[in-house]
C-alpha cells in the first residue's frame, strides 16, 4: 500500500491537476510515494516523474531546530531504510514500466550536482525532503533556473521552515503565492 506521512493531500492532487505541457515532474522527499504517485496520476503531457530519495537510513538535519522536534515522541527524524525504497520500487512497477517514474536514489545534493538531471526543465516540483530553510532555498533555486514557462512548486511542512525567505528568493524568479493549506503551500510563476 502506498502511504504519505503528511497532511494536505487532497491539495497536492487538486494543485498536480495541471498541464505540464511535456516537461517533467519531480519530487524531493519520496518515502513510501503517495506525493509521487498523487502527482503521476493528476499531471497532463508531463514528460516523466522524477523522484529524489537517497534512503539507506541516513541522518541528517531535518529541520532548522530539530533540537526540539519531535517524530512519534522521539527526539531524532526518521531514517528510511533501503528496504522502503525496496517496497517503493515494488509498488511503483507499473508506473516504472511505463516510462512514467524514474527513482534518483541519491540525497537532494547529489540530485542537484548530477549532470544527468543538469539540462531538464521541470514544470512542478515537490519539495518533501529536508524541511531546513537553507536546504529548501538551494533545492528551490536549482529548480527556479530549471524552470519551465508556467511552473509549479509545491512545499510541504512548509511551517517547520522560514517560507517566507524562501518566497522572497523565488519572487525574483517571478513566482508568487497562489494557494495553501495547514502543511502544503503553492507558488507559481
Amino acid at each position: 500500500m502506498i502511504e504519505g506521512d503528511s497532511l494536505d493531500y487532497s491539495l497536492l492532487n487538486d494543485w498536480a491537476d495541471f498541464d505540464c505541457n511535456g516537461y517533467y515532474t519531480c519530487e524531493i522527499g519520496v518515502r513510501r510515494g503517495l506525493g509521487s504517485k498523487i502527482i503521476m496520476d493528476q499531471v497532463k503531457n508531463n514528460y516523466f516523474h522524477i523522484g529524489v530519495d537517497p534512503y539507506g537510513d541516513r541522518v541528517y538535519q531535518h529541520t532548522d531546530n530539530d533540537a526540539n522536534s519531535k517524530w512519534n515522541g522521539k527526539p531524532t527524524p526518521p531514517t528510511y531504510p533501503d528496504s522502503m525504497r525496496d517496497q517503493l520500487i515494488k509498488d511503483f512497477h507499473w508506473y516504472i514500466k511505463q516510462g512514467k517514474f524514474h527513482l534518483a536514489n541519491m540525497t537532494d545534493t547529489d540530485f542537484m550536482g548530477s549532470n544527468e538531471y543538469k539540462d531538464k526543465r521541470f514544470a512542478l516540483v515537490h519539495f518533501d525532503g529536508p524541511h531546513t530553510t537553507k536546504d529548501v532555498i538551494n533545492e528551490s533555486i536549482w529548480f527556479a533556473n530549471r524552470a519551465a514557462p508556467k511552473t509549479r512548486f509545491i512545499f510541504d511542512d512548509y511551517k517547520t521552515y522560514d517560507m517566507q525567505t524562501v518566497a522572497d528568493c523565488l519572487h525574483h524568479f517571478s513566482f508568487k503565492p497562489l494557494a495553501k493549506g495547514e502543511n502544503k503551500i503553492l507558488l507559481e510563476n
